[in-house]
C-alpha cells in the first residue's frame, strides 16, 4: 500500500435523495482525489438516480439492489462491488470533512503491515427542530477520557463499541476475513462487525474529528429510532452475546452485556427472562451492587421502570 492508491467508498442509501448532495458531495470534494464512490441503493422509492446524476462526478457509481435488505445488506453489496483494495464507509446523511481521506491515508501508509485500518474521531450532534435549537448539543467520539485508542483494539471493543465504523479506512482483505455485515441484525450491526474486524489486526487513530453525524436523543419525545427500540436492542444484545459466549468469552465485560439485555427485557415487559440475564451477569461479577438491585427490582417492574427513568432522564 502507498499514498495515492485508490479507495472504494461505500455509501448505502434508502430514500435519501434529498441528502446526497451534502453527504456524497462531501466525498466528491475530498482533497484526496483517487476515489471510487459507490452509492448502493437499497430499493429506494425516491429519485436516487437523479440525485446521483446531479453530483456530476464520474467517480460516483450507482449500484442497485434487487430487494430491500437494510444497511447491512447494502454494505455487503458495496463490498462485493468495490474495485479497489482499500475500503471506506459513509452513511447517507452524514458529512466527511474535506481532508478526511488525505489524513487517513497519510497515517495508514506510515504504519506497519500488521495494521489493517485507521479511524478518526467524529463529532455527533443532536438532530433537533428549529424550535428545539436551544436544546441542541454536540460531543466528540470516542470520548476524551478513553485511553486505549490504537493498536490491538479487540479487548476494548469487547467491552462495547466506541469506534464509529463510517470513519474507518480498511484493507479489503481484512474486511473479507472478518466476514460480512450480519443482515439478521437491525441495530448494533457496527459493533458486531467491529468485534470481528478488530480480531484481524491493529488500528491507527486520528484524534482530530474528520466526520460529522447527527443522532436522536434517547429521551426525545416520540423517539422511535431503531437504535433506541428496546425490542431490537434486546434481540441484538442476546444474539451478539450468544456469539461471544460460544466463542469462549466469560470475562466481566460479558456481565455488562447481560445486564444491558436484562434491562431491555424489562422495558418490553419480560421480567422473568430479564432475571435470567441479570443472574448470568451476577454469576460473573457477584459483588456488583447494581446487579443485585436489578435482580430485586425485576420482581417489581413498575419500580424498576421508575428507577431507570430517573437514571436516564438526561441521557
Amino acid at each position: 500500500m502507498q499514498y495515492g492508491d485508490f479507495i472504494s467508498v461505500i455509501i448505502p442509501v434508502y430514500n435519501r435523495a434529498a441528502t446526497l448532495s451534502r453527504s456524497v458531495g462531501s466525498i466528491c470534494r475530498q482533497t484526496y482525489p483517487n476515489l471510487e464512490i459507490l452509492v448502493v441503493d437499497d430499493c429506494s422509492t425516491d429519485d436516487i438516480e437523479g440525485a446521483v446524476a446531479a453530483l456530476n462526478d464520474p467517480r460516483v457509481r450507482l449500484v442497485r439492489r434487487d430487494r430491500n435488505g437494510g444497511a447491512a445488506a447494502a454494505r455487503n453489496t458495496g463490498v462485493q462491488s468495490a474495485s479497489h483494495e482499500l475500503l471506506a464507509f459513509m452513511d447517507s446523511d452524514d458529512v466527511s470533512l474535506h481532508d478526511r481521506f488525505e489524513q487517513e491515508m497519510r497515517l495508514f501508509c506510515s504504519l506497519p503491515d500488521d495494521y489493517i485500518g485507521v479511524y478518526a474521531a467524529a463529532i455527533a450532534h443532536t438532530d433537533t427542530t428549529e424550535q428545539m435549537r436551544s436544546m441542541a448539543a454536540a460531543r466528540v467520539l470516542p470520548p476524551p477520557h478513553r485511553r486505549i485508542l490504537s493498536g490491538d483494539l479487540f479487548p476494548e471493543t469487547l467491552r462495547g463499541n466506541f469506534i464509529d465504523m463510517p470513519t474507518m479506512l480498511l484493507k479489503k482483505s481484512a474486511v473479507l476475513a472478518a466476514g460480512p455485515f450480519d443482515e439478521r441484525l437491525r441495530n448494533n450491526v457496527d459493533w458486531d462487525f467491529t468485534l470481528r474486524l478488530t480480531q484481524q489486526g491493529k488500528f491507527g487513530f486520528i484524534p482530530q474529528p474528520l466526520y460529522v453525524f447527527s443522532y436522536v436523543p434517547r429521551a426525545s419525545h416520540g423517539n422511535d429510532h431503531i437504535s433506541h427500540n428496546p425490542r431490537y436492542s434486546v434481540l441484538s444484545y442476546s444474539y451478539i452475546t450468544g456469539k461471544l459466549r460460544r466463542a469462549g468469552h466469560k470475562g466481566p465485560e460479558m456481565a455488562g452485556h447481560y445486564a444491558a439485555a436484562g434491562s431491555y427485557l424489562m422495558r418490553i415487559g419480560r421480567p422473568a427472562l430479564a432475571r435470567r440475564y441479570f443472574e448470568a451477569a451476577r454469576c460473573i461479577t457477584p459483588r456488583n451492587p447494581r446487579l443485585w438491585a436489578h435482580l430485586m427490582l425485576s420482581r417489581m417492574p413498575g419500580l424498576h421502570g421508575w428507577a431507570r427513568g430517573r437514571s436516564t432522564r438526561f441521557s
